[in-house]
């Protein structure tokens, strides 16, 4: 089952200018307090192993994906990232994520943004999960 993070203000292409300072996700990630509310309700009760996956922004998870891990009650769930990128690898994004304790964390992977469904869908399926 697959749920999406859907953001309640909408990120448009200005909001995601990499090269701008002023651009709304160049601001929420330079404020570490930063969390963008989201739209949907995602209900992760039910399962004990969550894949999430985030583009990486500006080196790390975007803060909306700590908006996530703030609000869901994520205590002894085992939690496998796994991300997008341009360039960055997936550690910085990694290290924020395992700040959260309580969480069996699994390492997880970047992929470029060229990848493939089937490429994740073989990945996911080699950790025999």
């Amino acid at each position: 089952l697959v749920f999406e993070i859907i953001p309640k203000q909408k990120y448009t292409s200005e909001d995601l200018n990499y090269g701008d300072n002023d651009t709304r996700a160049t601001k929420e990630q330079n404020d570490k307090d930063a969390r963008p509310e989201i739209a949907n309700n995602i209900d992760i009760s039910n399962y004990d192993i969550i894949f999430i996956g985030y583009p990486i922004w500006w080196g790390n998870t975007p803060r909306i994906i700590q908006t996530f891990m703030e609000n869901h009650e994520l205590n002894g769930k085992t939690m496998i990232p796994f991300c997008t990128s341009g360039s960055s690898d997936i550690s910085s994004s990694e290290n924020t994520l395992r700040t959260y304790s309580g969480i069996n964390w699994i390492s997880g992977k970047r992929f470029p943004s060229s990848t493939s469904q089937s490429e994740v869908t073989n990945w996911i399926n080699s950790l025999n999960y």
